[in-house]
C-alpha cells in the first residue's frame, strides 16, 4: 500500500479512535471516521482521499508475530483500496484471535466489516 494512504501521527489515530464508529468482527476492529480534511498531497487524479491505519497491542506476541499479522492487513487493504470510497480515515485493529485464522478467513472478516460500516458499496 503506498504511504499517501496511511494515517500518519498520533493526533489522527486518536481522533479516529475517540470520533468515530466501532465494529468489531471475529478477530478485528474496525474504526471509521468519515474526515473532510484529508488534504491532496499529489496533483493526480487517480489518488484516493482515504487514510488507513493499523494498530497492533504486543498482547499479539512478540514483534514477529505483530509484523506478520501487519503484513497480512496491509495486503488486504491494498487489494479493496479501488473499492474504498474516498473522504475516510479507517483504523483496523485486530485481536489475538484473528493470528490463528487463515488469510482468506482474515479478508473476508475485514472486507465484511468494510461493507457493514460502508468503507465499501455493496457489489451490484
Amino acid at each position: 500500500m503506498k504511504r499517501v494512504y496511511s494515517l500518519k501521527g498520533k493526533k489522527s489515530y486518536s481522533k479516529v479512535f475517540v470520533k468515530g464508529r466501532k465494529k468489531k468482527g471475529k478477530g478485528v476492529v474496525v474504526f471509521v471516521l468519515k474526515d473532510n480534511t484529508i488534504e491532496e498531497t499529489d496533483n493526480q487524479g487517480n489518488i484516493k482521499k482515504i487514510k488507513v491505519g493499523i494498530s497492533i497491542s504486543k498482547k499479539i506476541g512478540k514483534a514477529n508475530k505483530r509484523n506478520l499479522l501487519k503484513r497480512r492487513v496491509r495486503s488486504i487493504c491494498h487489494e479493496l483500496l479501488n473499492d474504498m470510497n474516498d473522504g475516510l480515515s479507517v483504523i483496523v485493529k485486530p485481536y489475538p484471535e484473528s493470528l490463528y485464522m487463515s488469510y482468506s478467513e482474515l479478508k473476508s472478516d475485514i472486507e465484511g466489516l468494510f461493507r457493514y460500516t460502508g468503507v465499501i458499496n455493496e457489489k451490484s
